[in-house]
């Protein structure tokens, strides 16, 4: 089981946006990565507000057994 934790992000890497992204208005990404777990997680800046692009499931998937 993994323990719970705050995330604590730094910036590794700024890819470009592809016009295609600056289109939906995704002004500028990035990619985190958290100093304690070295979780990655990709940021889009929309809005004027940096946003995660994906929802973290890791600890929403514990404890789910498939049959």
């Amino acid at each position: 089981m993994k323990h719970k934790h705050r995330h604590e992000y730094e910036s590794i890497y700024h890819p470009s946006p592809s016009a295609e992204a600056k289109a939906l208005g995704i002004k500028a990404a990035e990619i985190r990565k958290c100093k304690i777990c070295q979780q990655e997680m990709t940021f889009v800046l929309a809005k004027n507000e940096w946003f995660p692009l994906f929802e973290d499931q890791a600890f929403e998937e514990q404890g789910v057994l498939l049959a």
